[in-house]
This record gives structure tokens, sequence and C-alpha cells, in this order.
């Protein structure tokens, strides 16, 4: 069976907790996917890959998301001879610190197991991916748009409550996968890969404590970095750790509702990165 490695796929992002539970509810969805993904799907010859993105942080949105999304990917590669893969993030988490005038704003992250719809509809992307990888190339790379949401619970300075702020936005991208040493593939089953993206967040609808002027938010730029290791004979699979982080503030310092008497977010400052852990299974067959 002559096969070809294809990296660009649906992200899916699986938080992980240290608690009993939560490990016993993603071993559950790990086997599901796992069972599902065992669906071949024709691609000798195309290099090329077309399909539907979608992740989130929540486990039961995510995977409803994961198992959906790659459905619709094995039809769509089986209608073009191209491919698929499956990319579950076997732990994940989001760091975020913002500050008023140096001193710290709380913020209440949202329970990947919980409930409530701040718990479910929680940093959410769905959109499409193209991508190119030719069999013997040791560099690909994709591009994708999607629509994202975005919810965060602050309590400001001199506040009792948590305020929630949501926000919309639409995404744009573009990565490489680099495979500088493929050849060790066919001999030793392994080959270091590097992974390098940007994205550009617009956000076009904001609701919060002080109103729904979008202006209030920024909008901007951010970066992905990935190191791991591919494996089996074809690159049928690959673990990697994997970061991304906004190169803009959340809030705009500029923003004023009044004329230029009032500048709320003046002296805000903020941090929003993510951290994961991830395995993907590329899908492909005769």
């Amino acid at each position: 069976m002559n096969r070809k490695i294809s990296p660009f796929h649906s992200q899916v992002k699986v938080p992980g907790l240290a608690k009993h539970n939560g490990c016993k509810i993603r071993a559950i969805w790990l086997a599901i996917l796992f069972s599902c993904s065992i669906t071949p799907v024709h691609s000798q010859d195309n290099p090329w890959f077309f399909g539907i993105h979608t992740r989130s942080n929540h486990v039961l949105t995510n995977n409803v998301l994961t198992i959906a999304d790659m459905l619709v990917n094995v039809a769509i590669a089986s209608a073009t001879d191209g491919a698929t893969s499956t990319e579950i993030s076997l732990y994940n988490y989001h760091y975020v610190n913002l500050e008023d005038n140096g001193e710290k704003i709380d913020f209440k992250r949202n329970n990947p197991y919980g409930l409530k719809a701040y718990d479910l509809f929680n940093d959410i992307e769905a959109g499409l991916k193209v991508g190119w990888q030719g069999a013997e190339s040791p560099v690909g790379i994709y591009l994708y748009g999607a629509y994202g949401c975005n919810q965060y619970k602050l309590r400001f300075l001199g506040e009792r409550d948590y305020s929630k702020h949501r926000m919309q936005s639409l995404r744009t991208g573009v990565g490489i996968r680099i495979s500088p040493l493929r050849f060790l593939l066919e001999d030793y089953e392994w080959c270091p890969i590097i992974e390098l993206g940007t994205t550009y967040v617009n956000n076009f609808s904001y609701k919060g404590p002080n109103g729904n002027d979008k202006k209030q938010i920024n909008n901007g730029m951010r970066s992905s970095y990935a190191i791991g290791v591919q494996f089996g004979e074809e690159g049928e699979g690959a673990v990697m750790l994997c970061m991304d982080m906004a190169h803009y503030d959340i809030f705009n310092r500029n923003y004023t509702p009044d004329g230029g008497f009032w500048f709320p977010y003046a002296n805000f400052k903020s941090k929003d990165m993510n951290f994961s852990l991830r395995f993907t299974y590329n899908i492909f067959d005769d």
C-alpha cells in the first residue's frame, strides 16, 4: 500500500484536568475517536487537503465537533482523493494575565467539564482549511479561515462581582510544517517536526459591562509554535508540544466613551497564551 503523509487536519483541543473523573471522561472520548478513525480515505495521488476545521476547550463540545468534522472531512477526502486526520489535545492550559496599573485583574476560567453556557461555548473556532504537502516534500503549507468565539469573566479592581465579556471574530491564518529529517522515517520510523503559524483575529462583535462598542477591544496577530516527533514507517502519527500567544492587548487603552474625558482601559495590559500536548493520526489508504 503506497501511503502519503498529510499534516493538515481539523484542530481539536481537549483540555486535561488532574481530577480522576476528568481522566475517565477523556479516556472514553479517546476510545470513541480512535474507533472512528479506522475509516480509510483514498489519498495516494493527491497532495492537497481541503476540509472543515473546528476546536473548543470544553470536553463535550470539543469532541462533538471533532466527530462531526472528521466524518465530513472523510467524505470530502474520499470524493477528492485527498486525505484527512484526527487531532486530539491530550492536555491543554489557557493562561490569561490582566493587569490594571500593575495590579492583577481576576480571571475566572471556564470549567472544561461544566454544563453552563460559559463552560460549553468558550474558545470555539469553526471554519475551513486548505493545505498542501507533496509525498516527498519536507515542507507543507496550509491556509484557513474561521469564525471564533471567546468569553472571559473578569473582576475589575474595586468590583465585587465578575463581569462577562464575549467576543466574536473572524480569523485568517497561514502555517507551515517542516520535517527536515524526513528520510529517517524509512529506516527508523520517526523524525522531528516543527510547525510555525500566524493568525489575524478581527473581532466584529463585543458584549461587556461598559456597553457593546467593539472599539473597546483590540484586533491583532496571534502566533503559534510546535515541536514534536512524527512516527510510523510512513508518518502515520505525531505527538507535539504546542504554544500560541496573542501579540496585542485584549482591551484598547485609547478607548474613550465620552470624547476624551475618561479612558477606562488606559493602564490595562494583558497576556493571553495557550499550551497543549496533541496527538495527530493521519487517515489514508490505497
